[in-house]
């Protein structure tokens, strides 16, 4: 059953816009016909399409229940800014990994400094709709290096994929039970050894990936497994 995001008005939802356009010109549906609708809450509604108008459809509601997509754990990715193809890989391999939030960062050895929102915001839902999760993930505005270390305190565990790391392997302890988690990963250019050695200092748990060296889209889809294999998420 396809599905599609949109918004509760009263005891019915509408679909409008870009969703729109996919339902009614791309897939061709109609009054009658029966979707999951998503209005960013923790809920799948199970909808018939109840009138179809120029620029939105009405969904009538047929039932709803809890998705089953959504993630256990709080699990925050926080990501090195890193090169356009990059950043298109590793959006939404995190987004069907398990992430509440993103937070991409600046840093020494950054070369892009910024994205396009509306960009971001299609493939975001494009990336929910794709692993079915009724709740969008939040993308929040690019910060600093220093910023993201302030932000660390709010975790309970804080994962660092660390190229400077020789000998350190992934602890399944680290995050077994542990509710809110933030995983820090470094982009195509790496961290220097003095950021390195802050996000140490502030707590987080340094391990290596390997002896081969990873694309950052690579590492950061294989620290985000072992996080929510071993968290249970």
């Amino acid at each position: 059953m396809r599905r599609f995001f949109g918004k509760k008005e009263g005891e019915k939802i509408v679909i409008e816009d870009n969703e729109f356009y996919h339902l009614k010109k791309v897939l061709r549906m109609n009054e009658g016909d029966k979707i999951i609708a998503s209005i960013n809450d923790e809920y799948d509604y199970y909808c018939t399409i109840y009138k179809m108008n120029k620029d939105n459809c009405l969904l009538q509601i047929d039932n709803y229940s809890i998705c089953p997509a959504l993630p256990k754990k709080k699990i925050t990715l926080f990501q090195m800014m890193p090169k356009k193809d990059y950043f298109d890989q590793i959006l939404p391999k995190s987004i069907e990994l398990g992430v509440n939030d993103i937070y991409f960062f600046t840093s020494d050895y950054t070369m892009i400094k910024n994205f396009k929102r509306e960009r971001v915001e299609t493939q975001v839902m494009t990336a929910c709709k794709q692993c079915e999760r009724s709740k969008l993930v939040t993308v929040h505005e690019l910060i600093d290096f220093d910023k993201m270390i302030d932000l660390l305190s709010d975790y309970d565990a804080v994962i660092f994929a660390n190229e400077h790391e020789k000998s350190q392997k992934f602890d399944i302890n680290w995050v077994k039970n542990i509710e809110k988690i933030a995983v820090i990963v470094g982009n195509e250019g790496g961290f220097s050894e003095k950021e390195a050695n802050i996000i140490i200092k502030k707590g987080g748990k340094s391990f290596s990936l390997g002896k081969r060296i990873l694309r950052c889209d690579t590492a950061t889809t294989a620290v985000l497994t072992l996080v929510g294999i071993f968290s249970d998420n």
